[in-house]
């Protein structure tokens, strides 16, 4: 009997540790995981020029500008991002959301290069990846940025005509 309740116990601390630490993991940032928030910070009559492309060829009508982050990642996380451009919602001390926020952990991290595209129209961005040919035919330009980037942190990532920095650091590269 004594043997029994030991099990039983055992099996419940076992149980409330694992969704302890399941609800711990959705809900925060680990060491090892990343979150980024990518900003174009340029001005309108510059983005063209940005990209090597002739003047006025960029509309919102037609065209998009996407971020295509440093991550390799499993399941159903993004890749890419449309650009953000509200610099002045930037909150250092925002905590992870993780309605909000897709987090990559160090296995989907990989180098320090953002792409940045213009595409064709308003694809589906949560699908787009440049590396597979199906998507090349959507892209009109391209632009590499390397940028330094924390883990364990929400990385505010600003890009500028001439070069991309983390805002919450203050460093540029």
């Amino acid at each position: 009997m004594k043997t029994f309740k030991f099990i039983i116990i055992t099996i419940a601390v076992s149980y409330l540790t694992i969704r302890i630490f399941i609800y711990y993991k959705a809900t925060h940032l680990f060491n090892n995981e990343a979150v980024f928030n990518v900003y174009l910070d340029i001005k309108k009559d510059s983005i063209d020029n940005f990209f090597g492309l002739k003047k006025g060829t960029i509309d919102k009508e037609h065209y998009s500008i996407i971020c295509q982050r440093p991550v390799n990642p499993k399941g159903y996380q993004p890749k890419s991002v449309f650009l953000r451009s509200d610099l002045k919602t930037i909150d250092c001390d925002h905590s992870f959301d993780k309605d909000i926020d897709a987090k990559y952990d160090n296995t989907e991290l990989y180098g320090k290069s953002f792409m940045l595209y213009v595409i064709k129209g308003g694809a589906l961005v949560a699908f787009f990846d440049a590396d597979r040919p199906l998507d090349h035919g959507i892209i009109i330009s391209g632009k590499e940025m390397t940028v330094d980037y924390s883990t364990g942190k929400i990385n505010n990532i600003i890009i500028t005509a001439d070069s991309a920095y983390n805002y919450c650091i203050k460093q540029r590269y």
